[in-house]
């Protein structure tokens, strides 16, 4: 029994370097308490945002019903006045019955052969009027052994908890953000990030100038840190914009609009933006640290745009020879066309590509080109 114990504590250790282990923690507690699985969540409050979880061991159909229909189910509501870090098991907070008389239980639950749960409430996961925690559901076998099974559930969340604050300390340490953010700064046209809630979270120099201008784009007066047209059909245009990037980035859309065009009450040349999604986090939870999940670039053709292959070198550090793929594939090449152009095989074209991928930290052909088209090049300078 020690040893299966130390063997669960060191898988749920493990997460802090590995969030990506989540899952096999869940289901390894999950059967540590003879539960059918479980999962660590964050219900958000009425309006507030989407249900954000990681499950062990349970219905990814029923799952979505779940988020969809029930995220504020009995359970939910009654372990809001439980206290954090507290094991209990959540039918001692109902009416006898209640629950086999809901919705929830009938359309989720029932399914599963689920009839209760042991949950704990985790602070990082109750803010805001939100509520969530650690939920293990528990079968009529496993329902029979829920109290003794609770009292192993207290002495797991000690370790539980931890490993999940040590998680989301890691993900506000990540450097995927700080180095988007560094290498933007470079980058002579303006450039912003924005989060989930389509908040802007960093303003490259140029982008700052812009917003302080407000020739074309602004911070939306109200407060809420949002980007602004000058003209009230632009603003729709943008708005839409904006919210089909960030649906594609949550991962519920797949439309992307065309660059909105802004018109700039000074006279110069209208702004071209373009909102790019970027990868979801390592962890889904991590979304409670709102990340930035679209890049938004602003082509504005009053700043000189002609850079050549050595500025792109300083500024992402890369070699001479990813420069030159780099370039090469921003201008449309494929892989093939970059080897032949060059003069060097497919494979050395290929290793050249990761390496920049690893370095401007994005994770796909498209998605560099969208950076480097904002440092346009002179394909034929600068690689001596």
């Amino acid at each position: 029994m020690a040893r299966r114990q130390d063997a669960l504590l060191d898988l749920i250790y493990g997460a802090v370097a590995d969030p990506g282990r989540w899952p096999e923690i869940i289901t390894g507690v999950a059967d540590h308490l003879g539960a059918i699985g479980g999962m660590v969540i964050h219900i958000p409050a009425a309006g507030n945002g989407h249900v954000l979880a990681t499950y062990g061991r349970l219905s990814e159909e029923y799952a979505a019903v779940f988020h969809n229909n029930y995220a504020w189910n009995p359970w939910a509501v009654a372990m809001k006045d439980v206290p954090v870090n507290q094991a209990v098991v959540a039918n001692s907070y109902l009416q006898p019955g209640q629950l086999l008389r809901t919705d929830f239980y009938a359309d989720v639950l029932k399914p599963q052969g689920i009839i209760n749960a042991i949950s704990s409430r985790h602070h990082a996961c109750s803010t805001e009027g939100g509520t969530g925690g650690f939920g293990f559901m528990l079968s009529t076998r496993g329902a029979e052994q829920a109290v003794p099974n609770v009292r192993r559930m207290q002495r797991l969340l000690p370790h539980l908890n931890r490993a999940l604050d040590g998680t989301l300390h890691l993900g506000r340490l990540a450097e995927g953000g700080k180095q988007l953010a560094s290498v933007l700064q470079l980058m002579p046209n303006p450039a912003l990030l924005i989060n989930t809630r389509g908040r802007v979270t960093f303003a490259n120099a140029a982008a700052e100038m812009l917003l302080r201008t407000g020739d074309g784009l602004s911070i939306d007066g109200s407060g809420s840190l949002q980007l602004a047209a000058a003209f009230p059909t632009e603003n729709a245009a943008l708005a839409r914009a904006l919210a089909q990037a960030l649906a594609v980035a949550a991962g519920t859309g797949d439309v992307l609009g065309e660059p909105v065009r802004l018109t700039r009450p000074s006279g110069a040349p209208p702004l071209l933006v373009l909102p790019v999604p970027l990868p979801p986090p390592a962890f889904e939870l991590w979304n409670l640290l709102e990340p930035a999940r679209v890049l938004v670039l602003v082509i504005d053709p009053a700043v000189q745009r002609k850079r050549n292959a050595s500025t792109i070198q300083s500024a992402f550090g890369l070699t001479s020879a990813e420069a030159r793929v780099a370039i090469l594939v921003a201008g449309g090449l494929t892989g093939p066309q970059a080897a032949e152009t060059l003069g060097i095989s497919l494979s050395t074209v290929k290793t050249h590509l990761q390496r920049c991928f690893d370095k401007v930290g994005v994770h796909s052909q498209v998605a560099l080109a969208h950076l480097l088209a904002n440092l346009p090049i002179d394909p034929t300078g600068g690689w001596n």
